[in-house]
């Protein structure tokens, strides 16, 4: 019952902070880019720029390993300064409206990129692009995101 509580008055935080915050008075700047490992596109991955405070912007690579960061719902871009960044193919089974199992995928990116990355961007206020150029040399972390 003492968790239940805990968890709901920190869930009304949350969404009190969310609503006293204007995603409009945030500075981001545009943020592309191509993500390869062993020099051949890195399809169907997941980027995710989080920056020292704020909000954490994202992007899936497309076939080519391109990708295009989004902010929040149709914004683009990503929150200015420093970012760490995390690049993953590990998804979970899901399902489509119609019922239909889509399988997960798994982790075929080192941990130096995602669990334990090493990875920074400096976004700054310009179109920017954030090339990537992995490894695939390098521990690959399990299912719960430990090595």
């Amino acid at each position: 019952m003492l968790r239940t509580c805990y968890a709901l008055t920190g869930a009304l935080l949350l969404i009190t902070v969310c609503i006293g915050c204007s995603n409009s008075d945030i500075e981001t700047a545009s943020v592309k880019g191509k993500v390869t490992m062993d020099d051949k596109p890195l399809a169907n991955a997941s980027v995710v720029f989080i920056p020292e405070n704020g909000r954490p912007a994202g992007a899936s690579t497309d076939d080519e390993g391109n990708y295009v960061l989004t902010f929040s719902g149709d914004r683009q871009g990503a929150m200015l300064g420093k970012n760490i960044v995390k690049i993953s193919t590990l998804s979970d089974p899901s399902e489509t409206e119609a019922g239909e199992i889509i399988p997960g995928t798994p982790e075929t990116v080192p941990i130096q990129y995602n669990a334990e990355t090493t990875l920074e961007f400096m976004v700054e206020q310009k179109e920017n692009i954030a090339n990537f150029d992995l490894s695939s040399e390098g521990e690959i972390a399990d299912h719960e995101g430990e090595s």
